[in-house]
């Protein structure tokens, strides 16, 4: 088996390749010379290999101490902006032990513990109804959805 890097090197390397390829690539699935879900298959182990590589922190170290070679928060460099920044800020409310904090956080999980009750009655609701403190006539929750043929990998 040839070097995995070495695969990703056919990928696209610039905006208008990414275009062209994702237009060809469009055009060869459509062609039907193959196995649709075959592709789609194949499709969905690349997408889970990059995300895997995108998501580890080893891999996210490597990539930072390289970028911070260039002593810049943000550069260009191989025709792309390259920017050193936090994501993922994340905050812990509870620890503060603030306690205006708890008693809206107990006000907010109990008001969504009633929209959730509310919206279950309303995919239930039938022809509708009219709604006895208001008067007003409400409709069943309209329900749209997508069909697509999903991948367990």
């Amino acid at each position: 088996m040839e070097q995995a890097l070495s695969t990703i090197t056919v990928f696209p390397s610039n905006k208008t390749e990414i275009a062209m390829y994702g237009r060809k690539l469009k055009a060869e699935i459509l062609a039907n010379d193959r196995d649709p879900l075959s592709i789609l298959k194949q499709l969905k182990y690349v997408e889970k290999v990059i995300k895997d590589i995108l998501t580890d922190d080893e891999i996210d170290n490597h990539f930072l101490n390289e970028a911070h070679l260039y002593n810049e928060k943000t550069f260009d460099h191989l025709d792309c902006k390259f920017t050193i920044q936090e994501t993922g800020v994340k905050y812990d409310y509870e620890a503060s032990g603030d306690p205006v904090w708890f008693d809206l956080n107990s006000e907010i999980t109990k008001l969504k513990e009633s929209m959730k009750e509310r919206e279950q009655f309303l995919q239930k609701a039938g022809e509708g109804f009219v709604e006895p403190n208001s008067g007003v006539f409400v409709n069943a929750a309209p329900r749209t959805s997508k069909t697509k043929v999903t991948v367990r990998i």
